[in-house]
């Protein structure tokens, strides 16, 4: 699976695996370091906190996951809107 693909159908197969491919639907970006500063900025975390949900070190808490659910969930409508897939 590419970054940007849409996630797994099913989160509870691999959670921390499902949240890293929400981060990069969230936050769309060329490289890891990118998404971290973009992420962390927004999230209100640090970006050490970040690369360790992208390398599925850490789980993420509830709240940090429905700001990234409702993060990509727009972007998803604005990409659609703009053309992008």
């Amino acid at each position: 699976m590419k970054h940007g693909d849409f996630p797994m159908k099913n989160p509870a197969e691999n959670p921390r695996k499902w949240f890293r491919n929400m981060l990069w639907r969230a936050f769309p970006s060329p490289s890891e370091h990118d998404l971290t500063v973009k992420a962390a900025g927004v999230l209100d975390v640090s970006q050490r906190q970040v690369k360790n949900w992208l390398r599925e070190e850490h789980d993420a808490s509830l709240r940090y996951v429905m700001a990234v659910i409702a993060i990509a969930g727009a972007e998803v409508v604005f990409g659609r809107i703009e053309g992008r897939k």
